[in-house]
Formats: structure tokens, sequence, C-alpha cells
């Protein structure tokens, strides 16, 4: 539900809209969905035409990983925040949470007044259509994933080991095996391993996904190699990794070796 929520697309056609995302705060080490991300979106297709004139801008206000994120839009008049959280239902379900606010800018007081109950049907109408889009956002990141690694029949599928770091004789190699969620990323301590071992590539051959909450400390490595006067290396293919490097702007801070 979470990957769902938060998945980095150009396009949602789920929603029939476009994203064209910012960096985030600070330095470009925070060029990430996150909090403080910026973004524009548009109605329809943009098939790489910046969006037009006078297009919703919006930033991430709120990022838990897992639980909850919150985004609010700026309008000429208005501003509209959103917050989904999530949680632990009966086993495999999950309970959603929609708060959608209203935050008028300017304008009369007494007509705001009176505009009230119209504004909160409006709020109504708009969180039951977030929620009744929820179904096709989850089957839609099914599809994604099938996509870009295809599973032939009647081939067995074999278990994938998991994430390790492992010693060779020019330094430490990260494997990425599997599927990498945020705890995934938190048990194998990525954050720490990177800052602390002198870590010579990534290797996301055998990665099938990868959690956004990844992304920052692959670039701040990155961005550490460069300085040191190296490139940061990754090695093998992973279709679904190359594409987030590619939604997020990042594929040119590394290396790639086969």
């Amino acid at each position: 539900m979470w990957r769902a929520l938060t998945a980095l697309t150009p396009y949602c056609p789920v929603c029939d809209v476009s994203y064209v995302f910012s960096d985030g705060p600070g330095t470009e080490a925070d060029a990430v969905m996150g909090k403080g991300t910026r973004f524009v979106c548009a109605q329809g297709r943009l098939d790489g035409m910046p969006p037009p004139q006078g297009a919703v801008s919006g930033e991430v206000v709120e990022w838990v990983a897992e639980e909850r994120i919150g985004t609010r839009l700026e309008l000429a008049s208005e501003n509209w925040q959103t917050r989904v959280e999530l949680a632990d239902a009966s086993p495999g379900a999950t309970h959603v949470t929609v708060t959608v606010t209203h935050d008028p800018q300017g304008g009369n007081r007494l007509r705001q007044v009176l505009q009230r109950r119209a504004m909160q049907r409006m709020v109504q109408r708009t969180v039951d259509s977030e929620l009744a889009k929820l179904p096709d956002h989850v089957s839609r990141m099914s599809e994604r994933r099938r996509e870009v690694v295809p599973v032939e029949q009647g081939v067995a599928v074999v278990k994938q080991a998991p994430s390790s770091v492992e010693q060779e004789r020019g330094g430490w190699v990260v494997h990425l095996r599997g599927e990498v969620d945020a705890s995934a990323v938190n048990r194998l301590e990525l954050q720490r391993r990177l800052e602390e071992l002198a870590v010579v590539a990534i290797d996301v051959r055998g990665l099938t996904y990868i959690d956004a909450t990844a992304f920052p400390h692959l670039q701040r490595w990155a961005k550490r190699t460069s300085r040191a006067g190296g490139r940061a290396v990754i090695r093998g293919d992973s279709p679904y990794f190359d594409q987030m490097l590619g939604v997020m702007g990042l594929t040119s801070m590394f290396r790639r070796e086969p």
C-alpha cells in the first residue's frame, strides 16, 4: 500500500495527472521523495514537455516511511493539505485514513463562513474519491512490477538470497537482492555501512524492488566518492533501479559496470 501511494512516476494513469519533481531542500542529497520535496502537477500527459503556466504546485510537508505522508497544494486563493495515514488492520489488510484540509487565502471573512458548508461537501467528495482510487493504485503498482520483472510460465521461482555486504580485494560491495523495502534498508544498516566502510560498488543484478528511502544514502555515498576523486559504481542491471534513477534525475551520478 505504501509503495502504491508514494511511487515516483512522471505520470499517474489512475489520476490522469503528470508530476514534475524538484530537488528537495538543502543539498542534492535530498533530491528524492521525502519531506520538503516540491512538485508541480498538471492534468494529462506532459510527455517530456514542461508543465503549463499556472499549473498547481505542491510540497511534501510530512513523511514517515510506511506510516504517513502529507502534501500541500498551493493555489492562488487557497491551499489544500492532504494527510494519508496507514495502520495494520487484520492480517493482510491495511487501515487507510485520509484527511483533507482546506485553507482559504484572503477574501471576505463572511463569505468564507457562508461557503464553509459547500467546502465541507467538496472535501468529503475529495476524500471519498481518493479512497476509491486506492485499489487501482495498488493494482497499477503490481502491474508495473510485473512489467519490469517478467516471469515466464513454467519456470521455477528460486528464492533470492537476502541483501548483504561482502568484502572484496578492492573494498566492500553492497549486494541488493530481491525486494528491498524500507524495513530491509534499516535491517541492512545501509546508511551506516556506506558511511563507515570503504564501499567500492553497489551490485543490483538481483534487485527487483527498492524503496525510495534508500536513495538519499546512495546519493550521499556517490557525492563522497566523487569528492575523494572516484566514481560510485553500480554493477549489473536492474530495470526497476534504473527506472527510479531516471525519475529522480540521478543516473549521471553513477558509473555502470556489467
